[in-house]
């Protein structure tokens, strides 16, 4: 394997100048080839080449003479082929200690047979696997008993069947504050603001102190961004709106937030000037002209009505008055957030959160999902986003965080399923692994793959 991969990297080293003839999708192509680069070490990408090889064809009309992207491309797929075919015979292994091998061998044999080679598995070899599998799935399915613990107000009730009300973190980076969102909305029965959790999280980190904008911070724990939010009260989504979030065709959660920090901005070009001394603020007639100017373009500004849509308790005279007295966009956001929320949810009983891992996975992970599952409850999950789209999949960029709400025995595949609720909105289809069984923003993980891809839980003590 390590002879393929060093000629898979030799091959697209001399071919990566032509990415930088492409007229259009430049960034997506080279972000695309980079991790086909990642996934062909270890399986099938042929799908994945042919995808990005019709994106290439449109977006790259003028190649150089002497870049073949027909023989390129299918020496990306040859090599991910060839490895397939060694993590399959690695993966059945693996796998027999939850369910039998079935899948893996017919990858094999699907493989083998595209490569016109012996599949490298005999069935004997299979048949001694699938055994040792089918009684590890056995003595499993006693333990593995259905369990599907969501709720009001992460569900609603239809026709006596739940029906999933996926959030939707949007292009915003806060997948940890949906996450602890919904634990504290499953405890308290009343929707919490994922946004609220993000700011709470955010407010005073190491991030803004450098001077990142609020918009800028992404990344975090569940745990301690549901205990931090705890401390200084809930706010409740309808008070400041977080998922699925979309009140314009031009912008998004992400944008609307760097349109209200731009806001800031221009308060504060508006009321200083630049003099050989530096920035001096305005004062006297010209600062109350500068003033007024920006309150009354406020009144009819798009941007104003884009923070009173993210802000909804928030009116046009709240803004200005808020605008006025803050320090820096990080403290306008703040304060915002603080006049949407209030008044701010108590909870009547003491609630708070603990994590087991964060960056690395044990075995007592499983166990206390099991238990906490049978225990009614609902815990965050961080793992690895990649997984959803692969089963294979695990690169190390693509930390997530999401909730496990259930759990059921796969009688088709004889593995012990966890459903994952995710904050992508309702996703579903081809940009998920089939075997993932995605719907409504849920995805069925196995347990043999979930060991893999997950590396720190976060539930209620």
């Amino acid at each position: 394997m390590k002879k393929l991969i060093l000629i898979f990297i030799l091959s697209t080293a001399s071919h990566a100048s032509w990415v930088g003839s492409c007229s259009v999708n430049k960034k997506y192509i080279e972000q695309k080839l980079e991790e086909i680069e990642d996934n062909s070490g270890h399986r099938d990408v042929s799908a994945d080449v042919d995808s990005l090889y019709q994106t290439v064809s449109y977006s790259c009309k003028k190649l150089p003479k002497n870049v073949d992207l027909v023989s390129y491309f299918d020496e990306i797929k040859k090599d991910g082929l060839k490895n397939h075919l060694e993590t399959m015979i690695s993966e059945a292994k693996r796998v027999s200690d939850y369910r039998a091998p079935t899948w893996e061998f017919e990858e094999l044999e699907r493989v083998s047979k595209i490569l016109n080679i012996s599949n490298p598995m005999t069935k004997t070899q299979f048949n001694s696997l699938a055994r040792v599998g089918k009684s590890n799935s056995l003595k499993k399915k006693k333990s593995c008993t259905n369990i599907d613990n969501r709720k009001e107000p992460l569900i609603k009730i239809v026709n006596g069947k739940k029906v999933d009300i996926p959030r939707n973190q949007d292009s915003i980076g806060w997948c940890y504050a949906f996450a602890a969102a919904d634990l504290m909305s499953h405890k308290l029965g009343k929707k919490i603001s994922a946004t609220d959790v993000a700011n709470a999280y955010n407010d005073g980190s190491l991030s803004e102190f450098f001077g990142s904008k609020e918009s800028d911070m992404e990344g975090g724990f569940t745990a301690s961004a549901a205990n931090s939010a705890l401390s200084r009260g809930l706010c409740l989504e309808k008070s400041l709106p977080s998922d699925d979030y979309q009140y314009s065709t031009n912008f998004n959660l992400l944008s609307a937030y760097e349109s209200v920090e731009r806001l800031y901005e221009t308060y504060k070009n508006r009321t200083t000037k630049r003099t050989s001394r530096g920035i001096r603020s305005l004062y006297g007639s010209d600062l109350t002209q500068a003033q007024n100017q920006f309150k009354g373009d406020l009144a009819c500004n798009k941007i104003s009505h884009e923070a009173g849509a993210i802000f909804p308790n928030v009116s046009v005279q709240d803004i200005y008055k808020i605008v006025k007295s803050s320090r820096s966009s990080n403290d306008f956001i703040d304060k915002l957030v603080k006049k949407s929320c209030e008044p701010r949810v108590k909870p009547a009983v003491k609630l708070s959160f603990e994590a087991d891992g964060e960056f690395t996975f044990n075995s007592t992970m499983i166990k206390t999902i099991d238990k906490k599952l049978e225990d009614g409850d609902i815990l965050g999950l961080h793992y690895k986003a990649g997984t959803l789209r692969n089963l294979l999949d695990t690169p190390s960029n693509s930390r997530h965080a999401s909730v496990i709400v259930a759990r059921r025995f796969n009688e088709a595949s004889g593995s012990c399923d966890y459903l994952i609720r995710n904050s992508w909105g309702n996703t579903r289809g081809s940009n998920y692994d089939e075997r993932t069984d995605s719907n409504n923003g849920n995805h069925w993980m196995p347990e043999e793959y979930l060991i893999k891809t997950m590396h720190g839980i976060t539930y209620a003590d």
